[in-house]
């Protein structure tokens, strides 16, 4: 590990240590419960609130990275999710969010719109005699882009503008986020900053938004799909709180999620806290996933679901496709009834059927291969050998028949027994650029892994 890599790890250390012995002295503060935008301190992704919104550290997701925008450039393909939350007292919330590579680059772009809705409120006038019910719908539209610093290192910025509407009373404002996020082996470190400096205006009168400082750790072990999170966040208007989190994936078709939110300094009635449960499903290039959250003051709790679609993927459930090359017999050498062979015929044209490759495929090469054409194997064992004269015609050369390339596929699966340095060889890059190219921490690959391939000549 460079001395560059452990400085960085060390301060994120050093950063998160703080963050938690000095957050209890604030963990039942004045500010709890006066900001406005609650909406945004809720969080969004159902993968994420399955286990309890730990994953700071260790997601790979765009629900991740709503959480931790440093996340974002662990996102490996084009990528767009959805979810939909029914919460109590008849709220609804819709989540969407769109990100992928920057053309070729290793940065990630990432678009979100987060949708809430209140149950319809009944308005009362200053006799506290009904005037009839209200809505209040809130908006929140982000951006955001990360990075790539070094081999385990990433960071990532955002911005939102966040927008509130109570009857005929509406204000708006803008919220930045920021984290950073060091990946060594198993092991993650991770620090996140949301709602920075945010502000809703209304007329004549402004209101912070929520605001928290997380950090976290995970543990990952990718080839049993297993990782487990640890989180501690500091919010500004609300109690502090440890969650926890894990997860297990089967063959990247299901998941299975679980994980404990602790409210810190918090009254027994308090909310947002408590166990939660979920599960996800994949086929092909969708994902579905599914959150119960069970609230600590709130028995009958909440369902989330949650649709990934990734169209830069191949089809998952089909595998990947092969690419077989059909050549056509070589060409025969024709007997005339003279002793001398005749001229042979002018080879065809060899024709190549398009299959798919598989990790297992032929590398993107272009050979020639020559092949003896039989006729002249049977007279070299049968003839005796003869001295050449002016009248013997000289032996033609040997045609050649030229194999089609193999078209190089974009995305490989890793199959049992295949290995970084063995895939490197194969199509004809390297260990490194593989890894850089999939953002991975170390040269381990499970199987059943998508991988994509380096560009061709990339070392």
């Amino acid at each position: 590990m460079s001395p560059l890599v452990r400085r960085a790890i060390g301060c994120l250390g050093t950063l998160l240590a703080a963050l938690v012995l000095a957050s209890p002295v604030r963990a039942a503060g004045e500010d709890a419960g006066t900001a406005s935008g609650s909406f945004l301190a809720i969080g969004a992704g159902t993968s994420v609130l399955s286990m309890a919104g730990a994953t700071i550290a260790s997601g790979n997701d765009l629900a991740a990275a709503s959480w931790n925008v440093a996340s974002l450039a662990r996102v490996d393909a084009l990528t767009f999710s959805l979810a939909h939350s029914p919460l109590p007292g008849g709220a609804t919330q819709d989540w969407l969010a769109g990100g992928g590579r920057v053309g070729n680059m290793a940065t990630r772009w990432g678009l979100q719109a987060l949708f809430h809705r209140e149950g319809d409120i009944e308005g009362r006038d200053a006799a506290n005699n009904p005037t009839g019910t209200l809505s209040a719908n809130d908006l929140a539209v982000g951006a955001s882009l990360a990075q790539p610093l070094g081999r385990y290192v990433v960071a990532g910025v955002g911005a939102k503008w966040v927008h509130e509407s109570l009857a005929s009373t509406s204000g708006s404002g803008m919220s930045f986020d920021a984290g950073v996020r060091a990946d060594v082996g198993r092991v993650g470190v991770a620090l996140a900053a949301r709602g920075l400096g945010a502000m809703i205006h209304y007329p004549g009168v402004s209101y912070p938004m929520p605001r928290a400082v997380s950090g976290g750790l995970s543990w990952t072990d990718a080839e049993r799909g297993l990782r487990v999170n640890a989180d501690y966040e500091a919010p500004r208007a609300y109690y502090n709180s440890v969650r926890v989190g894990g997860e297990w994936t089967w063959r990247d078709r299901v998941a299975v999620r679980a994980g404990y939110r602790l409210m810190t300094g918090a009254p027994s009635d308090a909310t947002m806290g408590g166990p939660s449960f979920g599960m996800g499903a994949g086929v092909g290039s969708m994902w579905m996933d599914y959150a119960f959250v069970l609230d600590s003051g709130n028995t009958s709790g909440e369902h989330r679901v949650g649709l990934t679609f990734r169209p830069g993927l191949p089809n998952l459930g089909g595998g990947v496709n092969r690419e077989r090359t059909a050549v056509e017999p070589a060409p025969q050498r024709e007997r005339t009834s003279g002793a001398a062979p005749a001229k042979p015929a002018a080879p065809k044209a060899a024709a190549a059927a398009p299959a798919a490759t598989s990790s297992k495929a032929i590398p993107s090469t272009t050979t020639e291969r020559a092949v003896a054409p039989p006729a002249a194997k049977a007279a070299a064992t049968t003839a005796a050998p003869k001295p050449t004269t002016a009248s013997t015609p000289p032996t033609p050369a040997i045609p050649t028949v030229r194999v089609p390339d193999i078209a190089r596929p974009n995305w490989i699966v890793v199959m049992p027994g295949e290995t970084l340095a063995l895939l490197a060889q194969r199509w004809g890059t390297t260990v490194a650029a593989i890894m850089e190219t999939n953002n991975l921490v170390n040269d381990q690959a499970a199987p059943g892994k998508q991988l994509r391939l380096p560009p061709a000549g990339k070392r």
